[in-house]
């Protein structure tokens, strides 16, 4: 089992899926995204981004982003199938890296039947199929990588969507944002030792603990990267949630209940943050503190939202590598969703 995080050797003979190499490519995915040019679908009253794990995140990530510039409300639905407002006016983006995820191609299926505006992102498999069968807009982008390590792709595919369909410019500011997001990554990289690397720093720090990761409403998605990362990465429990909303419950369970439950809070900050926000996030690092619950505060690297939101995805996500390293687990496979996959299918 490797111990040591500075044996860079020992640590990718750990991983021979390479991971680690897919999960530092995020920079590329979103420059590859550049390219992207799709056709226009104008006029829609809302969109629907459709589907679930390391696919839906690139909704919940592009909701954030633009919240403040779009026109039109942004959803995830994470459903088998759509809310009651979805129709003609409604442009539902269906993303599954794969093509064959149950949820997905279900909400396929009930978008097309209520006459929504339909747009693909896929790999291959049986969601491609049926996107070229019903000539839907469709968006193939590369396989081959775990779909929690093909974010830049989903995210920059679904952007390009957006994009054209004139909602924001979040392509083109994705790839503005890659060149400094690599050279973000040189800090975090598996040869950077330790004393000089933020991501095995609070590895060390959160390991072998419950982690409770949470953030600003504003970037609440990067909350939820971070926790299923950390759960599949790291093959470890881990939860996430909102300030302030966490306020008026969880903390309740914090501070009443927390010592001794082998559980941590970390607070992810971003540099700009509403006062009123800011103020209730630092008192409640401060009443964490006092009860002995030692939190661990992230300030996110990066000036503004958008770098504050790619960079600290790409922090967690070496975060959640250096974890699973940490408790010697190959970090790729996750067993578990292939065969509860195996038990729902017909």
């Amino acid at each position: 089992m490797v111990i040591s995080l500075d044996d860079a050797q020992d640590m990718r003979a750990g991983d021979p899926s390479g991971l680690l190499a897919q999960l530092a490519s995020l920079p590329d995915q979103l420059e590859w995204a550049g390219g992207l040019d799709p056709a226009p679908s104008p006029g829609a009253d809302q969109v629907i981004v459709c589907g679930v794990g390391g696919s839906a995140i690139a909704g919940d990530v592009a909701a954030d982003l633009l919240s403040s510039v779009s026109p039109v409300p942004i959803v995830v639905s994470r459903d088998v199938a759509l809310p009651a407002f979805a129709g003609p006016r409604t442009l539902a983006v269906v993303i599954s890296y794969s093509g064959n995820t149950a949820e997905s191609l279900n909400l396929y299926e009930d978008a097309q039947a209520r006459g929504c505006r339909l747009a693909v992102i896929t790999s291959g498999g049986r969601l491609e199929a049926l996107a070229l069968s019903n000539s839907d807009l469709l968006v193939k982008v590369p396989g081959g990588n775990q779909p929690r390590a093909s974010t830049g792709y989903l995210l920059g595919a679904l952007a390009a969507i957006l994009q054209c369909s004139g909602i924001g410019r979040l392509r083109d500011d994705l790839v503005g944002a890659a060149p400094g997001l690599r050279s973000y990554l040189d800090s975090l990289a598996a040869d950077r030792p330790t004393s000089a690397n933020p991501a095995k720093k609070l590895a060390l720090a959160l390991n072998g603990n419950v982690v409770a990761v949470y953030a600003p409403r504003s970037i609440r998605s990067l909350a939820v990267r971070w926790q299923n990362q950390i759960n599949e990465n790291a093959k470890s429990v881990a939860f996430a949630g909102e300030v302030p909303e966490m306020d008026h419950n969880q903390l309740v369970g914090w501070l009443e209940g927390g010592r001794g439950c082998s559980c941590r809070p970390a607070l992810l900050m971003p540099g700009d943050m509403h006062p009123t926000v800011r103020t209730m996030a630092e008192v409640t690092l401060q009443m964490l503190n006092e009860r002995g619950l030692d939190p661990v505060l992230v300030p996110l690297p990066g000036d503004g939202l958008l770098e504050n939101l790619l960079q600290g995805m790409l922090l967690g996500d070496m975060v959640s590598y250096y974890l699973a390293v940490l408790k010697g687990v190959d970090p790729a496979p996750v067993s578990v969703i292939t065969e509860f996959k195996r038990r729902i299918a017909p």
